[in-house]
C-alpha cells in the first residue's frame, strides 16, 4: 500500500509539472499571436542609421569605410533642407568626433518625400575593432518657418573592424 501511495504522489507531481508547462507554452503562443500596436511616427522626422562598413563604397571603389546615413522625412512640403551627420567613435577618455558632413537640398520636396545624406563616411586606416555611432541634426523651411531637428543618435553602438 505504501508503494501505491508513493506511485500516486509521483504521478500527481509529474502531471502537475506537465500541466504547468503546457499552460506556460499556450500563454506564450497567445501573447506572440497578439498583434503589437504600430509605432506612431511624427509627420516630420529625422532618421539616422547604425554606423556600418559601407559595402557600396567597397564594391564600387575598393574603399573600406565606416558610414552613417540619415534622412529627413516629412509629410508636408519642406524647403532648403540641411542635414548634418557626424560619425563618433567611443574611447577610454571620452568619445571622439571622427567626421562631420552636411548636405543642403535647396529646392522643395513633395509631401512624403525624403531628403537623404548618404555621403558621410570615414576611410578605415586599419582593421582595429572600434565602436562607432552616428549623430544627425537638420533644419528645414516647413510651412513658412524654419524648423530644427535636434540631435538624433544611432540606435546601437557596434564594434567594426575599422580603425580611423
Amino acid at each position: 500500500m505504501a508503494q501505491y501511495s508513493k506511485l500516486n504522489r509521483r504521478s500527481f507531481f509529474i502531471f502537475l509539472i506537465t500541466l504547468i508547462g503546457v499552460i506556460q507554452f499556450l500563454s506564450s503562443i497567445a501573447s506572440a499571436a497578439t498583434p503589437k500596436p504600430k509605432e506612431v511616427k511624427a509627420p516630420c522626422r529625422l532618421e539616422v542609421s547604425i554606423a556600418h562598413l559601407s559595402t557600396d563604397l567597397f564594391e564600387k571603389s575598393r574603399i573600406r569605410a565606416v558610414k552613417v546615413d540619415s534622412s529627413s522625412i516629412c509629410n508636408v512640403q519642406q524647403r532648403n533642407v540641411t542635414i548634418t551627420v557626424e560619425i563618433w567613435k567611443t574611447g577610454l577618455l571620452g568619445n571622439h568626433l571622427v567626421l562631420r558632413r552636411s548636405i543642403t537640398s535647396s529646392g522643395a520636396t513633395f509631401p512624403g518625400a525624403q531628403v537623404n545624406n548618404f555621403v558621410t563616411y570615414a576611410i578605415c586606416k586599419n582593421r582595429t575593432n572600434t565602436s562607432y555611432y552616428g549623430v544627425s541634426y537638420s533644419k528645414a523651411f516647413i510651412e513658412g518657418k524654419w524648423q530644427y531637428a535636434r540631435h538624433v543618435l544611432s540606435r546601437e553602438i557596434l564594434p567594426l573592424r575599422c580603425g580611423t
